[in-house]
């Protein structure tokens, strides 16, 4: 296997990392204002920040070049937005991650359900993330001759 698609693999991989995290984003939402465990909480803001930044890591590092190799498309524009809403993500990652640390840490001055919309607006927007960055590498593949896009 090539080495761009085995970095593919890996990403896909993250991929579903990143959603696994977001099921658990959204259990915590659902939960509250009561079940929610400190552990959980404390689990989830530790994994945050670290899972987000190697998603992006590797989508720059593997992703993008594939996009600017594929033929017949411009994707100049598109992959600086992309590179401008990965600055915005971390600020939300961390966001995120320090109110889950807060609250797991029983300290949280956000209610109920400012917490809920908070992790709501997180979860659905990485979703959103992991779906937009799936088609472009299924296009990106597509140019690129591969069969299993």
């Amino acid at each position: 296997m090539s080495e761009p698609h085995h970095r593919l693999e890996a990403l896909e991989q993250t991929y579903g990392e990143l959603l696994a995290l977001c099921d658990g984003l959204e259990t915590v939402a659902d939960s509250l204002p009561h079940a929610v465990t400190p552990r959980m909480c404390l689990t989830l803001a530790a994994s945050l920040e670290p899972l987000v930044a190697r998603t992006h890591r590797l989508e720059e590092e593997t992703l993008f070049p594939l996009l600017e190799a594929s033929q017949g498309r411009q994707w100049g524009p598109t992959l600086a937005r992309l590179r401008a809403e990965h600055l915005a993500d971390q600020s939300a990652t961390a966001e995120v991650s320090e109110a889950l640390h807060d609250l797991g840490s029983g300290r949280s001055a956000l209610s109920p359900d400012a917490m809920g919309y908070l992790l709501r607006s997180f979860f659905e927007s990485m979703r959103r993330h992991v779906q937009s960055e799936q088609e472009l590498m299924a296009m990106a593949r597509r140019d690129d001759g591969d069969a299993t896009a």
